[in-house]
């Protein structure tokens, strides 16, 4: 019988199977154990966690006991503003479906500097993709306010979604929707002007907000003039100069120097047609 070469051999010398990456296989003790039953009956009892799950494209479409055995290897995780979830490069040793807040997805750069990538809010996991392929993390994600996370362990998450067909279509539909959203982000960069951007920016946020707490035209999630330009991909000065601009004309209200809320049908109009008006380029 063939021996396993050196790139396929695991720590301690375990035969490794040759689609896993040896770098991110760990042993028993580096997984999250199974919590204790009475921190389990809290996190199936919380209706945040119950109610997402059950409303999540993939999540929605498992059977209960695979909720059950997702939640045994769970744990709730709160977050402060600006912490750090994970890094690029890291072990996907978990999924997480976001409860409550939002977290901000991007890669940094040589010079420091970072290119943003996503925003995603409650009822939507991140991290799903590399860890069905036992992969690191392709990106940094980030809180950008208080936020609560349910972490779920990666091999549970994998295992669970191998048996379940339907579930693992459901995945890769998601990861395609996100692919899409990247790919007609990257398009406007090029093709809309830095006030179209921003203005399409103000209303993908007010989107993202839940409707039952926030009305339509304001923001619930603060976020700066600067974290406002990366997602533009507009320089901070420019968010500035259009942010001023937009408040003189009656277009939106500004609250700590950042958007508090707007004119729906302003914001639209500047980020649908704005490419054939005389607005400064980017």
């Amino acid at each position: 019988m063939p021996m396993p070469n050196q790139s396929q051999m695991g720590r301690r010398g375990r035969h490794v199977a040759g689609d896993i990456d040896p770098a991110v296989i760990y042993s028993a003790a580096a997984y999250a154990q199974p919590i204790a039953s009475a921190t389990e009956a809290a996190v199936d009892a919380d209706p945040a966690v119950c109610r997402l799950i059950a409303a999540h494209p993939a999540l929605g479409t498992l059977p209960r006991h695979a909720h059950r055995t997702l939640l045994r290897w769970s744990r709730l995780r709160p977050l402060k503003r600006q912490e750090l979830i994970f890094r690029q490069g890291d072990p996907a040793s978990s999924v997480a479906l976001v409860l409550e807040g939002f977290v901000k997805l991007s890669v940094p750069l040589a010079d420091g500097g970072e290119l943003f990538l996503d925003i995603v809010g409650p009822g939507v996991c991140i991290g799903e993709i590399s860890a069905l392929h036992a992969r690191t993390r392709g990106a940094d994600a980030t809180a950008l306010g208080p936020a609560r996370l349910l972490i779920i362990d990666a091999r549970q998450f994998r295992q669970t979604f191998d048996r379940m067909p339907e579930g693992l279509l459901a995945l890769l539909r998601l990861a395609n929707k996100k692919m899409q959203r990247m790919t007609e982000q990257l398009i406007d960069s090029r093709a809309r002007t830095a006030p179209a951007r921003l203005a399409k920016t103000v209303l993908l946020l007010a989107r993202l907000a839940p409707s039952d707490r926030h009305p339509p035209d304001r923001l619930g999630l603060h976020l700066s003039q600067g974290e406002l330009g990366l997602m533009a991909g507009v320089s901070r000065e420019l968010v500035n100069k259009h942010l001023g601009a937009w408040r003189d004309a009656g277009w939106i209200s500004l609250s700590g120097g950042t958007v508090a809320s707007f004119d729906i049908a302003a914001l639209s109009a500047i980020s649908g047609d704005d490419q054939d008006n005389d607005a400064d380029p980017a």
